[in-house]
């Protein structure tokens, strides 16, 4: 349940992201792993790894996004499993320690995506 939270939220952080004018998919990742960096204490090769696995997620859901424009369940859906994807990659990447800090900073986001939450509390 605990999982399907945390990406529920970056779907909503990352989706937000690309809705949003200015800088190419991979300066906004850049600008994401970058934010990342400190509060997880990543080290230069994890930095490398997170970035391109941000990259790869936001262009996964900007081909969502474009495909599923005008039905919103099945985007819904499919940018539900690119976020479970993107987590999944990720704790093969951070060490127990940075993936905890992730979840704790996911869950301070959490309230300002309370419908997102709703959506995955009823995918089990």
């Amino acid at each position: 349940m605990k999982k399907l939270i945390v990406t529920a939220v970056l779907a909503c952080c990352f989706t937000g992201a690309i809705a949003q004018d200015g800088g190419t998919l991979s300066q906004k990742a850049a600008e994401a792993t970058r934010a990342l960096t400190p509060q997880l204490g990543l080290d230069d090769a994890r930095i490398l790894k997170v970035k391109s696995l941000t990259y790869q997620r936001l262009q996964q859901e900007q081909e969502v996004e474009r495909m599923y424009a005008g039905d919103a369940d099945a985007r819904k859906t499919k940018l539900q499993a690119v976020a479970d994807a993107y987590y999944a990659q990720l704790k093969t990447v951070l060490t127990p320690t940075q993936l905890h800090r992730y979840e704790q900073l996911v869950a301070s986001t959490a309230p300002a995506a309370a419908p997102a939450q709703a959506v995955a509390a009823q995918h089990p």
